[in-house]
């Protein structure tokens, strides 16, 4: 007989011990994606916690003690008018594309939500406002939230984010071939045939974790060299953004969902993609690539070379995750898109950065709720 209940742990200690091992997670658990592993989630906590005060609000679904399912998410604070709100984010937000709950396959995702978010919401008075972008607008969480709305129409709203293409892949590397647009594959060939008609041209993926750190060390390098000239700057400028990337590329590695490839020219390295594998889909996450080489049209060739790796060692899917530009859809991707939800409960106070969210930019209205922040301070909601 199940007996299923949810508790929530405020320790980020806690989350390795409920959260499942990457194998065990792909096979038994719901639409998983490298954003739900370990590995990742632990390099972006611990450059995150240094970066901002943040407090683990971890979800776990238990049947007879047995965990069965997990939802990550974080306590960040919001100053307003003098008075502190608190965002409720799943782990991972802003440098993860896919973030869903972790809900296994032996149970019915709908059962399993309900009653955590029952828990939730009768923990109101620790949260204000949950803001949680980066979902699979076609997943079981995005449809188990748009049922939600049904209910509590006024509290949960449903908003289209970022298109995430990616292109189907197969071992008929020709058919493949014909996915592209005829005119960016004509420009690759030709750009290959002229770099190989005057020296060596390779690809090379890392396959070892001594070569981890001087392929990142460059993939920074060749970053900041690139948008340094831009209104946009690297963010590898900054310290503890290069400490991320290389702690979750070694995280990654010891999980062996690392995918760090690059090519090279006559022995010098001209582009380099920092991104992850899980067996199935590459995920294209950051590119970088030598200025020198600009005229080569090197980022493409090296995307050119990753679909015919994934092509050959028997993927499904190439990923190029969120954003619409142009040059995506010439690959021959399909476009799907993901959404953000945002839900307020019934408090006071969470009724009230409803209000600060939707009229911040009147003058009136900050007057009005600095005026109510002090009020509410008295009433100690």
């Amino acid at each position: 007989m199940s007996i299923l209940e949810v508790t929530i742990h405020k320790e980020f200690e806690y989350l390795e011990k409920v959260l499942p091992k990457w194998n065990s997670l792909k096979e038994k658990y719901n639409e998983i994606t490298i954003f739900q592993d370990m590995s990742w989630i632990k390099s972006w906590w611990y450059c995150k916690s240094r970066q901002k005060n943040i407090s683990p609000y971890i979800i776990e679904i238990t049947d007879n003690k047995k965990t069965i399912g997990v939802i990550p998410l974080y306590i960040d604070l919001i100053r307003f008018a003098r008075l502190d709100f608190r965002i409720l984010k799943p782990i991972g937000s802003e440098v993860s594309d896919y973030l869903i709950p972790i809900i296994s396959k032996d149970y019915s995702p709908e059962v399993l939500l309900s009653i955590a978010f029952k828990k939730i919401y009768e923990d109101k008075i620790n949260w204000d406002y949950i803001n949680w972008g980066d979902i699979p607008e076609d997943s079981f969480f995005s449809q188990f939230l748009s049922k939600q709305m049904l209910n509590k129409h006024r509290l949960i709203k449903k908003k289209k984010a970022d298109a995430c293409p990616f292109i189907k892949v197969s071992n008929e590397i020709e058919e493949v071939k014909c996915k592209l647009d005829e005119n960016l594959l004509k420009k690759i060939l030709s750009k290959e045939k002229k770099l190989n008609n005057k020296g060596k041209l390779s690809f090379t993926k890392v396959m070892s974790e001594r070569e981890i750190e001087p392929v990142m060390n460059k993939f920074f390098e060749l970053h900041i060299e690139r948008w340094g000239r831009t209104d946009t700057p690297s963010k590898f400028l900054r310290a503890e953004e290069r400490q991320h990337a290389m702690i979750a590329a070694k995280n990654l590695f010891k999980s062996n969902l690392l995918f760090l490839a690059y090519l090279s020219f006559n022995n010098e390295i001209i582009a380099i993609e920092f991104g992850m594998s899980d067996g199935k889909k590459i995920y294209l996450y950051l590119p970088a690539f030598n200025i020198k080489f600009r005229n080569y049209s090197v980022g493409n060739l090296l995307n050119y070379y990753i679909i015919l790796e994934a092509c050959r060692q028997g993927y499904d899917v190439v990923d190029f995750l969120r954003g619409d530009e142009k040059h995506k859809q010439e690959w021959g991707t399909i476009e799907k898109y993901n959404v953000k939800y945002e839900i307020y409960n019934h408090s006071l106070r969470s009724l009230l950065f409803k209000y600060v969210n939707e009229y911040n930019k009147s003058k009136l209205f900050i007057f009005i709720i600095d005026k109510l922040s002090i009020l509410s301070r008295k009433l100690s909601i």
